[in-house]
């Protein structure tokens, strides 16, 4: 994944938490579909753009089609999505990759179902400022404090990477966790210098506040994780919903506004109004394993992680 600045392409690479970690919090039906009945499979994503696969999947048949009968949970936290998989109480999940790269280097039992989402400049997540800030570079950051939804996972380990790009020190700005729908007002009052937004939170705030971006994070944002153990014992389950995903991701690159406009307010509270002009990112069907790569050394390069090892691992053949 390339880091851009609206003024030129940077030479690092990383990826992004969702606009917010995902989780699951498993309920006594979820464990029991856990279990393997047929082919039910629970799921755990949040109601954003970068689901929007999931929700076509759903709506035109495809995961019925390969007859996957897929279960939506909330939402949660990073952790405890993991903990989820782990555990047994959910079966999929949409996480960022940070959280799966922490994951897998503590020696949890979890891997990638399916790529999801990458970051473009089209979808514009990164960095913004007021629009009269005197903050007009990466470099302008230093001394400054950054709102991140998640601290080691969201926006300053891709601010990290372009510090380190810019030969400054990436512990040189202050990284508050701030959830995104209370970083418009925290950027307002001054409490922060610069806000990492995604959609459809970003949306909102340029509605309500006259922001400006210094940086985009591009690349490898997102996936659908497993359990190692679903992995081995219902590989099948990864084959299908790799399959009904594909199909769903065809439909989106064939007429992505369209499919924004009559998906979301279906399966989430987003009108088509707001659907029709939302920021969609790349989704994935191909793992990136040379960018999935730089994220993992660049997480060792800022202490995130201890030793690095090779992306391949993340991602096996699902038969």
């Amino acid at each position: 994944m390339n880091l851009r600045t609206p003024r030129r392409l940077g030479a690092f690479v990383l990826t992004v938490l969702l606009v917010s970690a995902t989780g699951a919090c498993g309920s006594d039906d979820a464990q029991s579909a856990s279990a393997g009945d047929g082919g039910k499979v629970t799921l755990s994503i949040p109601p954003v753009g970068d689901s929007l696969p999931v929700y076509d999947a759903i709506s035109k048949g495809y995961f019925a089609d390969e007859g996957l009968d897929v279960e939506l949970t909330p939402a949660a936290n990073g952790a405890t999505t993991i903990n989820a998989l782990v555990s047994g109480s959910t079966d999929l999940a949409l996480v960022s990759y940070p959280s799966l790269i922490t994951a897998y280097s503590s020696d949890l039992p979890v891997t990638i179902a399916a790529p999801a989402i990458a970051g473009t400049d089209t979808y514009a997540s990164g960095l913004y400022v007021l629009e009269d800030s005197e903050i007009k570079e990466p470099a302008d950051m230093v001394g400054k404090k950054m709102a991140t939804p998640s601290l080691g996972s969201v926006g300053d380990i891709w601010f990290r990477g372009v510090l380190l790009q810019e030969g400054l020190d990436p512990d040189s700005v202050t990284y508050i966790e701030i959830p995104q729908a209370n970083m418009a007002a925290a950027l307002e009052a001054g409490d922060v210098d610069g806000i990492f937004q995604t959609e459809p939170t970003l949306s909102a705030t340029e509605a309500n506040l006259d922001v400006r971006p210094i940086g985009f994070q591009n690349g490898p944002q997102g996936l659908f994780a497993t359990s190692d153990k679903l992995m081995k014992e219902r590989p099948e389950v990864v084959t299908k919903f790799r399959a009904a995903l594909a199909k769903a991701v065809t439909d989106i690159e064939d007429d992505p506004q369209g499919v924004a406009e009559a998906m979301m307010p279906e399966h989430t509270e987003m009108t088509p109004e707001v659907a029709a002009k939302m920021r969609l990112p790349e989704y994935q069907v191909d793992y990136d394993a040379d960018g999935v790569q730089k994220v993992i050394d660049l997480m060792v390069e800022v202490g995130l992680l201890k030793d690095s090892f090779d992306a391949s691992e993340l991602y096996q053949d699902a038969s």
